[in-house]
This record gives structure tokens, C-alpha cells and sequence, in this order.
């Protein structure tokens, strides 16, 4: 296929996904496939009928957001930055159609893509740090002061990511409560699990590790007033996870989470890359004019009789259907 003769290639929103979700040629066999399908969608630019560049956007539900997930193109010694432009314009396009509200692509830091996602109107939000180690040696030790989420603890989780987490990074992830639901997350690929610590009956830290067959990914929230906890969090959760077969480890900590590096070092990990997350609005926030009160003479108009507003069609002659004419 054509496709796949594209070089000059970008997997994005990782490491989250795997690599396969931002191939065009995979996701577009699925689409093809009328009893599995695929929640992607695949654009396509072309030039005298040959395929010259390619966006994958994921459809992520609960509100159907849009991912952008992959993106490339081959010009040869053109420039391909005006053709991501259009592909992402066109992805945009194509959203807003379907009622979209929000979409979201993750890039590196100072890459060839952010010029891209600034002429389409993304707009930057937060700064993400990406540990890896491969085929860590677990520690099985644990701490009782860790223990696995309970369905109940949605709540409390919800209330320190309100309390921990920037509000602009809130205003733009949109997360609900129902975000921290363990069963609402769950897909056949990946296991979900969550570990929290408490203090005094309130969540104050907050682990979450998506398991899928190649690699596991941690994303934590932790009140800073109790940053001290963090080397217990990070260590009961992986002593669950090295029960499980031995896989790449990934750690994400937000530009707000520096702080937390070093001791994530500590446990064998080392600092991948950077990324920066980015939102796209697909709907404007307009204001409403103030309303003018403009007071009238009382000689202006006589004191007509009332009438009964009416939507049907009357006779030419009756003024009260002059409005629907």
C-alpha cells in the first residue's frame, strides 16, 4: 500500500498508546472491516493520486475527544509542514462536524510539529516528563500504607486531583469523576489497576498503571503537602506489578511533578523524553451583550388590545401573521 511508503513518520500521545495506533495502513484495514471496525480516524493528502502525507486521530470516549495519535508525510525536498497543516485543519474540520469539543495531541517539546499545531489553533496546557527503564528488577516488598483502589474511592480521587492539579491543565483535560472509574477504563488489551494512600481518611496520593502486553504505564496524583509519601506510593505499585510478566516500565510526571524525578530515578528509571500536551477547542466562548434598558415616552404608543402569539400562517390582512409571512 502506498501508505506505507511514507517516511518521514510521527507516533504521538505515547506512551500511552502503542506504536500501531499511529500507523495509518493498520487502522485503515480495521476500518475496512465490518464486524470489528476501528474508533480512528484516517486522513489522507494526496498529489495526482498518490498519497503524500497521513493523520491518524484516536475517538476517545466518554465525550468523544480526539486524539491526534500519528501524523507524516513524504515531499521529497519539499517542505511537509503545509501539508500537516492541512491534514490537521482538516481533522479539525472533521471533529467540530461530528460534535467534537476537544482535541488533543501530544508532541516533543521544540519539534517540527509544533508550528503545525500553533497555525491550527492548539494551544499548549502542560509539560510532560517521560521515565523508561526496560525488564525492571522489582522489588515484591511492599508498605501497609499502600493499598488498591476501591470503587469507592472515586470520589476522593477526583477531589485531590481538584485540589493538586493547575486549573488551567483542569479546564483543559475536562476530566469527570468517572475518569478514575477502574471498570469504565478497562479494554481487552490492557489491565487497569490503582493504588492510594491515605491520611486520615482522605486520599492524599494516587496511583494509576495501565498494563498492556508490552509495557506498563504509571501516572500518579499526590497532594505536595505529603510529597514524602511518594517513594511508598511508586514502590507498593510496582510490587503488585512484578507479579505480572516482566515488561517495559513507563513513568509520566507532569511539568508541575519535577520534583518527583529524582526519586523516580531511583528506582532504575531514566528520563526518555519531553513532550508538550496541546487542546484545540472546536467551539468559541462568546459573550452575551448587556442588555440595554431604553425607556419610551408613555405618548410613543396607545394601549393596544393582547393577542395570542401564534406560529401559523393567518390572512394577509391580520397583522398577527405578519411575522411568520
Amino acid at each position: 500500500m502506498p501508505l506505507r511508503a511514507i517516511r518521514q513518520r510521527y507516533v504521538l500521545d505515547q506512551p500511552g498508546h502503542r506504536l500501531s495506533s499511529g500507523q495509518p495502513f493498520q487502522i485503515g484495514l480495521k476500518q475496512l472491516l465490518p464486524l470489528t471496525g476501528s474508533n480512528c480516524r484516517v486522513f489522507v493528502a494526496r498529489v495526482e493520486r498518490q498519497p503524500v502525507g497521513y493523520a491518524v486521530f484516536s475517538v476517545v470516549n466518554p465525550d468523544r475527544r480526539w486524539v491526534l495519535g500519528g501524523i507524516g508525510a513524504n515531499l521529497g525536498v519539499y517542505e511537509m509542514q503545509p501539508v500537516w497543516e492541512e491534514l490537521v485543519h482538516f481533522g479539525v474540520v472533521a471533529a467540530g462536524l461530528e460534535g467534537t469539543k476537544r482535541l488533543y495531541a501530544r508532541a516533543p517539546a521544540e519539534s517540527d510539529l509544533t508550528p503545525v499545531l500553533r497555525a491550527n489553533g492548539f494551544a499548549p496546557y502542560a509539560d510532560e516528563i517521560v521515565l523508561g527503564a526496560s525488564a525492571l528488577s522489582l522489588n515484591l516488598a511492599t508498605t501497609s500504607r499502600v493499598r488498591r483502589q476501591h470503587r469507592s474511592d472515586v470520589w476522593a480521587i477526583h477531589q485531590l486531583y481538584m485540589a493538586t492539579v493547575p486549573q488551567p491543565v483542569q479546564y483543559a483535560e475536562a476530566h469527570t469523576s468517572h475518569h478514575w472509574d477502574i471498570n469504565s477504563r478497562f479494554s481487552p488489551s490492557s489491565l487497569q489497576q490503582g493504588w492510594v494512600i491515605e491520611e486520615g481518611y482522605q486520599v492524599v496520593a494516587y496511583l494509576h498503571a495501565e498494563s498492556r502486553p508490552d509495557s506498563h504505564v504509571l501516572e500518579f496524583v499526590i497532594d505536595p503537602r505529603h510529597g514524602e509519601l511518594f517513594p511508598q506510593l511508586i514502590a507498593g505499585a510496582l510490587a503488585d506489578l512484578a507479579r505480572l510478566a516482566p515488561r517495559r516500565v513507563y513513568v509520566v510526571a507532569r511539568g508541575d511533578q519535577r520534583e518527583f524525578v529524582d526519586s523516580i530515578q531511583e528506582r532504575g528509571l531514566s528520563v526518555q523524553f519531553e513532550q508538550r500536551l496541546h487542546v484545540k477547542y472546536t467551539t468559541a466562548v462568546a459573550r452575551s451583550p448587556a442588555a440595554t434598558v431604553i425607556n419610551f415616552p408613555q405618548e410613543v404608543k396607545e394601549t393596544g388590545g393582547k393577542r395570542v402569539p401564534t406560529f401559523l400562517n393567518g390572512s394577509s390582512g391580520d397583522p398577527a401573521s405578519e411575522s411568520s409571512q
